[in-house]
């Protein structure tokens, strides 16, 4: 019975703790960390894939050991030490404005005296109160939202439905309805500094609702497209070649662009960008063959290519091979290393492929040693296939345009409304804390300080010196400390 009565103290004490302000703080200050590095480090579902992937190649070091600590930091989001952090926060910052709200309507039913503590007491209240219900409409708005991302080549739309993003999350609460408005990327600008960075880049877009176009934008890092509730932000942008394959039979099985993803270890910004070609429907057999061909291409974009000599094992150049390296990112002279695969993509295995890569378990290298072509834009390179009676056929492959495309964000977000509410009257409670209260106690001690005007009628008859009087110490009274 002792340690039982001991333990319950100790409980109460450490309850107290737990649900105070200032360690509400604590795990505020473990949340932003972590928000911090989601910002930082490229996120699964919210980042370009090919962002994700590369990072994790980069350090895979640091992400093992965060992985092993409970926080992986490509998914910091849905990580346990979030969640563990972020419904610790909410659990003091309920128990703590419930506490002091209690107290607060106590002391107001009682009739205390309204002292400038009191009123400075509202104001934290009001402050911590409107806090918590911040920290509410940000996981309302993402509960009964979506985020998705889609890339749009020049020329290109997407309209706002399920099916039409490279990537969703949406959230456990959302009604699965989209707005169905579509996107149309009319044309794509970058500029770059002398060191190849991008200094800016703009995605000129209309915006159609129920096919008729309602506005036209330019849609920058910092300023976004809002229609209907919904946000479309730029996220990024890469390269876009359009090619176009045509079979023995002369039949095109493939006019379109193809999505490059940034190759950042190779050349800094856009320098280089990376690509994966499929073309399941060749519609070409290979005599002795039952399967139909179909065709893959790995791909290395070089818009401003340069031309590195290949050396023979004596030091001199070899005249018959020409290799390519990037030169910048301005497409000043575009060239397309293809390394050719033929045989069975693997797309009816049952298994989802990523758009970015090509699975060759299934397929053979077009040249044996495995060699690539370089494609320059406009160029169409033929190319060889055993035909009928040993004769040989041909298809082609043409670079045919340079584009470049863009990465959207768009994001559904219904607490945001909430979210500015309650920013407001966050910033109300803390202004009647930090400048009402004391602008209250400075008015008190300056009518403490006022000397009695007292009439004639108000001395004593006796010895005509004023009669005492009982100071108003309604001012100097200190309420309970509470919480």
């Amino acid at each position: 019975m002792i340690a039982r009565a001991g333990l319950r103290p100790r409980l109460w004490r450490f309850w107290r703790e737990y649900t105070r302000m200032r360690t509400a703080i604590f795990f505020l200050i473990g949340v932003v960390l972590i928000v911090a590095v989601g910002s930082f480090v490229p996120q699964q579902d919210t980042s370009d894939p090919a962002k994700v992937q590369q990072f994790l190649t980069d350090h895979p070091n640091i992400t093992g050991l965060f992985g092993h600590l409970g926080l992986p930091l490509t998914d910091v989001f849905v990580s346990p030490v979030f969640y563990v952090l972020l419904g610790s926060l909410y659990i003091a910052l309920v128990a703590c404005v419930v506490r002091r709200g209690r107290a607060l309507a106590a002391r107001t039913f009682r009739r205390y005296p309204r002292t400038p503590q009191y009123w400075g007491e509202w104001g934290s209240w009001f402050f911590h109160a409107s806090f918590l219900l911040l920290l509410v409409a940000v996981v309302w708005g993402k509960a009964t939202g979506y985020q998705g991302l889609v890339r749009v080549p020049e020329g290109g739309s997407f309209t706002d439905t399920r099916a039409a993003y490279d990537q969703i999350n949406e959230g456990l609460l959302f009604n699965g309805q989209h707005a169905g408005f579509t996107v149309h990327l009319n044309k794509f600008t970058a500029t770059y500094a002398p060191s190849g960075e991008a200094s800016d880049y703009v995605s000129n877009v209309t915006l159609y609702d129920g096919g008729h176009p309602v506005l036209t934008k330019d849609v920058r890092v910092n300023d976004f497209l809002g229609y209907d509730g919904i946000n479309v932000y730029l996220q990024d942008y890469g390269w876009a070649p359009e090619l176009v394959v045509r079979n023995p039979a002369g039949q095109t099985v493939f006019d379109g662009p193809v999505l490059m993803s940034d190759d950042t270890q190779r050349l800094g910004d856009k320098g280089v960008g990376d690509g994966v070609l499929k073309v399941p429907d060749f519609g070409y057999t290979v005599p002795g063959f039952h399967q139909a061909l179909q065709l893959g291409a790995k791909l290395a974009l070089y818009p401003d290519a340069t031309v590195i000599p290949v050396l023979n094992p004596d030091g001199s150049i070899d005249t018959s091979q020409i290799a390519y390296g990037p030169g910048g990112p301005t497409p000043r002279n575009p060239v397309i290393e293809t390394q050719l695969f033929v045989g069975d993509l693997g797309l009816n295995s049952g298994t989802p492929q990523d758009v970015n890569s090509l699975d060759t378990s299934g397929m053979q290298p077009y040249y044996s040693d495995g060699h690539t072509i370089a494609l320059s834009l406009g160029q169409t390179v033929p190319l060889n296939l055993p035909g009928k009676g040993g004769q040989a056929v041909q298809f082609s492959v043409t670079f045919k345009a340079l584009h470049q495309y863009s990465l959207f964000q768009v994001n559904k977000d219904s607490g945001v409304l909430l979210v500015y509410t309650t920013f407001f009257t966050m910033m109300a409670g803390l202004l009647a804390k930090l400048y009402l209260r004391p602008l209250l106690e400075r008015r008190a001690r300056s009518r403490r300080r006022v000397p009695l005007q007292l009439d004639a009628r108000w001395t004593s008859s006796v010895s005509g010196e004023p009669a005492a009087v009982e100071p108003d110490t309604a001012d100097e009274e200190r309420e309970p400390a509470g919480v």
